[in-house]
């Protein structure tokens, strides 16, 4: 590395050493957890010891903490270095049901600039109870039907995850039915009643049951529907469709009235079996905004084309009834899984130094050498799995371009490939392409402004400054000030070792001073 301060070989060797090094601490990655629903001021983590940083060196640093989406849920106390919960964080509503729930943090510190990556993860709590969707789900049973057979019911839902969101059912005592349940792939349980005494509609019309479901938590949580079972005299048979539940896999953005799936009912004493859906609330919306049954053929339609970011799981009921008097029904679930497309482009994410979208600018020296970095590209992906997984690409304004320049694939981080020198362009326009897996790839396009200044140039504040973030936080300039930090502390040494040598020289050391000099930590014997 070639500096222009007036200093010795071996100290510019130090001072390239320090600089890449900067760079390196800056890559630790801390892990802490926290259970959702904490109070503020709980403890997260020590988090400046953790990164190695000292207190009294945060304020003069700019140590400041960064998140994508969630920037305000945790802080840092700059008296004590401790991570704490800032506001209420509620697991279920940053990321539904899913397995992995955690907080992305950038910490960033000036002088030089370190960039950490910490992962805090949220853990769940059983702070949510099973719910049905309905307070009553009525059920028309002939009484001719035999012993052992099965009626499934529509299970609850609990939003928590993992063991706090494993319901168990229970049936309130009586004669006629006991209750079994039906594994679902996704280790939930469908609840099914199981006749064990013949009904007698003149006995008893009508019977009245109370289902409770039961969650995994500590401590647990309970939900419960009434069962209104109304026994019928005449009609013997409802329609049986062949399964109890109907699982179809269907990709996101299909056209309207796109086929889901032909049900299919029978009943051995009417041949007329019509269809139609369970209505229910699918968020803010009802059912029947989404799909549709034709009520003569049993061919379910989807009404729109379904997002796989806005509905990953489609779940419902479809109701088959005959044409007997009095007619009987039964109703089959269905679960309609929405597959991810590549639907959505790289979207470029604001950076410190410009706005969202937009031209960033950065002023380097033409004495950094190689690795040194220069500015990021970040970018994020709405859609899910391989389909949002980014790469980043340095796009050459022409052949044979002379770019000292090279962009991490999967970082975004631009850095210099070589020391820069007097034949590379003071003005260099860099475009980078980020490019999503999916099929087809899609793309967006960073562009990055770089002007090569000498150090004599270098501004007082980092080009930051100059694009929109206000002056007193703008980033002072760290390889002058480190290069000037390095000339002092090396003259310093310089004139104590000359002090030292020159006293040697001129008398011979006193009992006293035998032994060992100290000088700046090192340790010298004589």
């Amino acid at each position: 590395m070639v500096s222009r301060c007036s200093c010795l070989g071996v100290q510019c060797a130090l001072l390239s050493l320090l600089l890449l090094t900067a760079w390196e601490v800056g890559s630790a990655q801390l892990h802490y957890s926290v259970y959702e629903e904490a109070k503020h001021g709980s403890f997260v983590g020590r988090i400046t010891q953790d990164l190695g940083l000292e207190l009294a060196e945060l304020v003069p640093r700019l140590f400041r903490v960064a998140s994508k989406t969630h920037g305000d849920l945790l802080e840092v106390n700059l008296q004590n270095g401790i991570l704490f919960v800032n506001s209420r964080i509620d697991r279920e509503e940053l990321c539904g049901r899913s397995a992995e729930c955690s907080i992305h943090l950038e910490v960033i510190v000036d002088r030089p600039l370190q960039v950490f990556h910490v992962d805090v993860e949220v853990k769940d709590i059983n702070d949510n109870p099973p719910r049905f969707s309905v307070t009553e789900q009525k059920l028309s049973i002939p009484e001719s039907r035999l012993l052992d057979s099965r009626f499934p019911l529509e299970g609850a839902s609990d939003a928590d995850v993992g063991e706090n969101s494993l319901l168990t059912y229970e049936l309130s005592p009586n004669e006629y039915f006991v209750l079994d349940t039906i594994n679902k792939k996704d280790k939930d349980k469908l609840p099914v009643l199981v006749l064990r005494k013949l009904l007698d509609r003149e006995e008893n019309p009508q019977l009245k049951l109370l289902l409770t479901a039961t969650d995994g938590g500590k401590p647990e949580f309970t939900g419960s529907v009434s069962l209104l079972i109304l026994v019928l005299d005449a009609n013997d048979n409802a329609p049986i469709f062949d399964r109890p539940v109907y699982e179809v896999k269907m990709y996101e953005n299909q056209v309207n009235q796109t086929l889901v799936i032909w049900l299919n009912a029978s009943d051995s004493e009417n041949a007329l079996v019509s269809y139609s859906l369970v209505e229910r609330r699918v968020g803010e919306r009802a059912l029947s905004s989404y799909v549709s049954v034709h009520s003569e053929s049993g061919k379910v339609y989807a009404l729109q084309p379904l997002d796989h970011e806005e509905l990953e799981l489609l779940q419902f009921q479809v109701s088959a009834r005959d044409a007997g008097v009095p007619s009987l029904s039964s109703n089959v679930t269905l679960q309609v899984f929405v597959l991810d497309e590549n639907d959505n482009a790289p979207a470029l994410l604001a950076s410190p130094a410009g706005s969202a979208g937009g031209a960033v600018s950065e002023l380097v020296l033409r004495s950094v050498g190689a690795g040194h970095v220069v500015a990021k590209v970040r970018a994020v992906d709405a859609d899910s799995g391989y389909n949002a997984w980014l790469s980043y690409e340095l796009q050459l304004a022409a052949v044979g371009t002379r770019i000292p320049f090279r962009v991490g694939l999967y970082t975004g981080e631009i850095s210099t490939t070589r020391t820069l020198d007097e034949d590379d362009l003071p003005h260099q326009r860099l475009l980078v392409l980020v490019k999503d897996h999916g099929e087809p790839a899609l793309t967006a396009t960073a562009t990055v402004l770089v002007s090569l200044v000498e150090g004599s140039q270098a501004p007082k504040a980092s080009s930051r400054a100059s694009v929109g973030v206000a002056p007193e936080v703008a980033l002072v300039d760290v390889n002058v000030y480190l290069i000037i930090a390095i000339c002092a502390v090396s003259s310093l040494l310089v004139l104590t070792l000359l002090l030292y040598t020159a006293l040697r020289c001129s008398a011979e050391p006193t009992e006293s001073a035998r032994g060992q000099v100290k000088i700046f930590g090192i340790i010298m014997a004589h």
